[in-house]
């Protein structure tokens, strides 16, 4: 009888720790690729619930969607709303993902294939994850090859 009650704790213990995954509990890996995915499909309410309130999107360089964008909001408008003006067919393509842990969280580092119509480069990406969000955002791009390729 001992053994049945012994088992019955056990299996209930297991079962009712099963599904306890919260967004906080995926690795800082597995929330950019969740950035991605959500960016890649459109869905911008999926893709702003992995970022921080706070979000800092910086991209560098002189091209219609650089600079400093602070939150989700500025970032789809001064971005992801210019993107495919000035590059139709945009894509990233995923080449490698390392991720470093710092002290407040981790940085992630991601090289990319860059495609867009004329566009064929390489791209590196860095995040920084606080508290299970991603709190910064840095691209690293071939500016002079999206430069060329894009639409005037």
């Amino acid at each position: 009888m001992k053994k049945l009650i012994f088992l019955f704790l056990i299996t209930t213990s297991i079962s009712l720790n099963a599904g306890h995954h919260k967004v906080n509990d995926f690795s800082s890996e597995e929330i950019v690729r969740m950035a991605y995915s959500t960016f890649a499909s459109g869905d911008i309410d999926a893709w702003s619930k992995l970022h921080s309130d706070d979000l800092k999107f910086s991209i560098y360089g002189k091209l219609p969607h650089s600079g400093i964008h602070i939150g989700t909001e500025a970032t789809i408008k001064n971005v992801f709303e210019v993107i495919p003006k000035f590059w139709p067919n945009f894509k990233l393509e995923i080449q490698n993902i390392d991720t470093v842990k710092t002290q407040t969280g981790s940085t992630v580092y991601v090289l990319h294939k860059m495609t867009a119509d004329n566009l064929e480069t390489l791209a590196l990406h860095m995040f920084t994850i606080k508290n299970g969000k991603i709190d910064s955002f840095s691209a690293f791009d071939d500016y002079d090859s999206m430069r060329k390729a894009m639409i005037k």
